[in-house]
């Protein structure tokens, strides 16, 4: 075989090896992209109704302060005057003291709505995504505050390690349309920001009625006020004077 015909072969033999590889190189990025696309159109939280609040979501977390943070599902909240969910199971008395606060960073606020009633809300810079609270709340209350992921703060990751050390298999992934799994809240209630939660109103009041203080009855009373010249138009009564029979006498002639 001549020289000319073995280095032709072996242009033959590099060019189909370099396309061979080129097909793969391109459908393994095709196969990546696509799978990045699925990745991208999924997002991580925490279903409630599996999460025992076991604390892993304060500590596993690839972030210094944990992505996950209590949300206050306020149509399931009974307003409670002991909120075992702000307050410890054991304490000496209900004052607001950090040592009776169930909170470890005082990311609940308790403030009085009206006569037994209290909302509280959740401080989502200063909460840690310990569930300590949702633990309390869950053992004596309605499990009105839940742990979610707020997707603000999420980096998700492909494989979350939260999601690994989560001993209830509570996390799960979810279309980014729809991030949030609440019971009783949209999507549109949690507002994507970092700062602190504002509580809506719980109670509708009636405006209360005008203050009109009950006449002295011992006061003189205010003079009629009547144009000069013209008579008056209050008829007289039994007494010949003008008004209720208990007024005749008492007004004098500058009065009228």
């Amino acid at each position: 075989m001549s020289d000319d015909s073995q280095t032709s072969d072996r242009r033959g033999f590099l060019d189909k090896a370099l396309r061979a590889l080129g097909l793969l190189f391109a459908g393994g990025m095709v196969g990546h992209l696509a799978a990045r696309d699925d990745t991208d159109d999924m997002v991580w939280q925490i279903d409630p109704d599996k999460c025992i609040g076991c604390g892993r979501c304060a500590t596993e977390c690839v972030l210094a302060l944990s992505a996950v943070k209590c949300v206050h599902e306020w149509p399931r909240c009974g307003y409670c005057e002991l909120c075992f969910g702000y307050y410890v199971d054991q304490r000496v008395d209900d004052l607001e003291v950090a040592e009776n606060q169930r909170c470890p960073t005082d990311a609940i606020k308790r403030a009085p709505v009206e006569d037994p009633y209290y909302e509280y809300i959740i401080d989502e810079p200063k909460c840690i995504g310990c569930g300590l609270c949702v633990k309390g709340c869950n053992d004596y209350g309605n499990g009105s505050l839940v742990l979610q992921v707020r997707h603000d703060r999420c980096l998700n990751c492909n494989e979350c390690s939260i999601a690994r050390a989560c001993p209830a298999n509570a996390f799960q992934r979810v279309p980014r349309e729809h991030p949030y799994l609440l019971r009783t809240l949209g999507d549109e209630d949690l507002h994507e920001e970092p700062a602190a939660s504002s509580a809506p109103e719980p109670f509708q009041r009636a405006p209360e009625p005008a203050f009109e203080p009950a006449p002295d009855p011992g006061a003189s009373p205010e003079p009629l006020d009547l144009p000069a010249g013209e008579p008056s138009a209050i008829p007289p009564t039994a007494g010949g004077g003008l008004g209720p029979p208990e007024l005749n006498g008492r007004m004098g002639a500058g009065d009228v």
